[in-house]
C-alpha cells in the first residue's frame, strides 16, 4: 500500500479525482441527450465528446460556458415549436 497516498492528502487526492470523473461524466450524458435541431447540431455533438474526453475537466468546464445551451439538454428538449403567426382576418370583416 505504498503506491497509495494515505491521510489528509490522500483524501483531497480522491475527492479530486472523483470530482473530476463526476464532472466529466455529467458534461458527456448532457452533450448526448442534447437534441439535433438548428441550435446543436449532430456534428457538433461529436466535436463536444472529443473535446471532453481529450481535455477532462478543462473540456467539460470549457463546453459549460461556451458550448451548452441554456437551460441544458432538459430545457432544449423541452423548449417548444415555434408557432406559425395566425392568418390575418378577411377584409371586409369587423
Amino acid at each position: 500500500m505504498n503506491w497509495f497516498v494515505t491521510g489528509f492528502f490522500g483524501l483531497i487526492a480522491v475527492t479530486l479525482f472523483v470530482g473530476t470523473l463526476a464532472m466529466v461524466i455529467y458534461t458527456l450524458v448532457d452533450v448526448v441527450r442534447m437534441p439535433g435541431d438548428a441550435s446543436f447540431k449532430g456534428g457538433t455533438q461529436i466535436v463536444w465528446v472529443i473535446v471532453i474526453l481529450l481535455g477532462g475537466l478543462i473540456g467539460a468546464i470549457i463546453y459549460l460556458i461556451v458550448g451548452r445551451p441554456p437551460g441544458g439538454a432538459t430545457a432544449a428538449r423541452q423548449r417548444p415549436a415555434i408557432a406559425a403567426r395566425p392568418p390575418p382576418p378577411p377584409s371586409g370583416t369587423v
